[in-house]
């Protein structure tokens, strides 16, 4: 399962397919630091930016930071629980939602909240997660099948993320 490649990516119009009209998403777009960290505090990336708010210039600023370090568009917002014996997710995205249930939990890490999306620096796109730094320090985002965070939660392996890659693929324009 590929989760790295070049790509020719429109911002503009994944970002609007994320949000797809709904002004409720979860949504937000950040920048990259060189090291993969974004620059706001866990908790506050989703005020950063308002869906009115997406205008030419907010795109122009984008643009700019994905030719940078790279930028992060979040393309999935997810919620877990346990359920008999069974990981359930509700995962929303593009303005849908979906349940997606798994007795496979050896292979899956149950979270209350996460959220998946794509890195885009240059015309490289890379498929990961944000990871809470903890303790007041500041999320990054790490690749699928990388060593930077939980094996389970980014484990190409696992199956929520083989079903998350595959919608991701489907929102990029």
């Amino acid at each position: 399962m590929e989760t790295k490649g070049n790509i020719n990516l429109n911002v503009r119009k994944t970002v609007e397919n994320s949000v797809a009209g709904n002004e409720d998403f979860h949504f937000y777009v950040d920048e990259l630091t060189s090291r993969d960290y974004m620059p706001t505090y866990a908790g506050m990336a989703d005020e950063k930016y308002g869906y009115d708010e997406m205008d030419d210039e907010f795109f122009e600023f984008v643009e700019r930071k994905a030719s940078e370090d790279g930028i992060y568009i979040r393309l999935v917002f997810a919620t877990g629980q346990m359920d008999n014996g069974e990981a359930v997710f509700h995962l929303e995205y593009g303005g849908s939602e979906r349940e997606f249930r798994t007795s496979d939990v050896d292979n899956v890490l149950v979270f209350e909240f996460a959220d998946f999306g794509v890195k885009v620096k240059g015309d490289e796109l890379t498929f990961g997660a944000t990871i809470d730094g903890g303790c007041g320090h500041t999320p990054y985002f790490a690749e699928f099948g990388s060593d930077k965070a939980n094996d389970e939660f980014i484990s190409p392996n696992n199956p929520l993320n083989q079903l998350v890659i595959e919608i991701m693929r489907g929102m990029i324009r």
